[in-house]
C-alpha cells in the first residue's frame, strides 16, 4: 500500500447514477484493509443520499449547499482533513452533477497539505448515454464534457434508454474527448482497487484501473524561478491532451518579490493567461497538470530545456551548432 490516500471523485452529470455507484462498489470493501470514507456534495439532496450510503458505509459526510468547485470547497477541505491518518483509508468524493472538474482537481492538487496526504487523484464519470449532450442550457452541455474529458475511467449506464442512433454518438463523442480513458464497470473499477490492494504479488494488467503507474489525473511539481518569456514557451511546448496547467512561479525578472500566476488551456488559439503579483506568502512555486496518461518524470524533463539556469550554463556545441537550448535562449532574448 502507498503511504499516501487513494482519492477517488466520482463525477457525472445530475441523474447519470453516482450514488448508485457508490452503493454497489462500497460493500464490496467490506472485510478488506481498506476503511472506505464518502464526501458526498448535493444542492437539495444530499443528507437523503448519506442516508442511503450510511446503510453500506458509515463513514459518510453530507455537504449540502452549494458545489464543492467553490461555494463549499472550504467544507470539503475540512470534511478531508478529518479523515483518521492511522487507518489505511480510501476516500470517495461524489462531487455535485453541475460541478466543474478543473477548479475541483486544481485545488485538490495545489494544497501542499493536501497534495502531501491523497493521492493519486482519479476520476470516475458515470456518463448517461439516454441524457448525454441533451442538456437544455450551453453551459451545461460543456460541464458535461468537461466532466468526460477529465476522466481516469468511464462509465456508461443508461443505454437502454437510448436509441442507436444516440448510443453511437456517444461512443464517438468520448472516444474524441478523451480517447485514453479506460472503459470499465462498478464491478470492475472496485475489484482492480481490492486487486491492488492485497500488494505486489497479485498480477494486474496494466491497463486495469490504479494499476498504471504513469496514469495520472493529475501532476503536481515544484518549478524553480522562471524567466517570463521562458515560462510562456514553456506552456506552449505541452499538447493539447494537456488540458490544464495551471500553478505559481517566482520570475527572475524581479526575483525578490515579483510572481507570476499563470494557466494554460487545451484550446490551440488561446494563449496562456499569466498575471503577475506579489508572491503570496508561504506560498511555493508550483504547477498543477491535468489530463489523462501524464508522466511526471517527463513533465520534470521538461523543464531542463526552458530553465534558464540550464541554459547559461550549458557548454557549447563541438560542432558549431547550437542545441535546442541554445537556439531558444537567443529567440527569447
Amino acid at each position: 500500500m502507498s503511504e499516501l490516500t487513494p482519492l477517488i471523485i466520482v463525477s457525472g452529470y445530475l441523474g447519470a447514477g453516482k450514488t448508485t455507484f457508490l452503493r454497489e462498489v462500497i460493500p464490496q470493501l467490506v472485510g478488506s484493509s481498506l476503511v472506505p470514507y464518502v464526501i458526498l456534495n448535493d444542492f437539495s439532496n444530499a443528507e437523503v443520499d448519506s442516508a442511503l450510503l450510511r446503510e453500506v458505509a458509515p463513514q459518510v459526510e453530507a455537504l449540502s449547499g452549494g458545489c464543492i468547485c467553490c461555494d463549499s470547497s472550504k467544507s470539503l477541505i475540512d470534511n478531508l482533513e478529518k479523515i483518521p491518518t492511522d487507518v489505511p483509508a480510501i476516500v470517495f468524493i461524489e462531487a455535485n452533477g453541475t460541478s466543474d472538474p478543473y477548479p475541483l482537481i486544481e485545488m485538490l492538487s495545489l494544497d501542499p497539505a493536501l497534495a502531501a496526504r491523497f493521492g493519486p487523484i482519479e476520476q470516475v464519470t458515470i456518463i448517461n448515454q439516454s441524457r448525454w449532450q441533451k442538456r437544455l442550457f450551453p453551459w451545461d452541455k460543456k460541464i458535461e464534457r468537461a466532466q468526460a474529458a477529465t476522466a481516469s475511467y468511464l462509465i456508461s449506464n443508461r443505454g437502454e434508454k437510448a436509441s442507436a442512433k444516440q448510443s453511437q454518438r456517444v461512443l464517438m463523442d468520448l472516444e474524441a474527448l478523451n480517447p485514453l480513458a479506460i472503459r470499465t464497470t462498478a464491478a470492475d473499477f472496485i475489484q482492480a482497487v481490492l486487486r491492488r490492494d492485497a500488494g505486489p504479488g497479485i498480477p494486474q494488467h496494466p491497463t486495469e484501473p490504479l494499476a498504471h503507474a504513469h496514469h495520472h489525473l493529475a501532476v503536481r511539481i515544484p518549478l524553480p524561478a522562471m524567466r517570463e518569456d521562458l515560462l510562456r514557451r514553456w506552456l506552449r511546448s505541452f499538447p493539447a491532451h494537456f488540458l490544464r496547467i495551471k500553478g505559481v512561479v517566482r520570475l527572475l525578472d524581479d526575483p525578490l518579490d515579483e510572481a507570476c500566476f499563470f494557466q494554460r488551456t487545451d484550446d490551440e488559439f488561446e494563449v496562456p493567461c499569466l498575471i503577475k503579483t506579489f508572491m503570496p506568502e508561504g506560498a511555493e512555486s508550483c504547477a498543477v497538470f491535468i489530463g489523462n496518461g501524464l508522466d511526471e518524470k517527463r513533465i520534470l524533463r521538461s523543464l531542463e530545456t526552458f530553465s534558464y539556469t540550464s541554459i547559461i550554463a550549458e557548454t557549447p556545441s563541438p560542432h558549431g551548432i547550437p542545441s535546442l537550448s541554445q537556439f531558444l535562449a537567443k529567440r527569447c532574448k
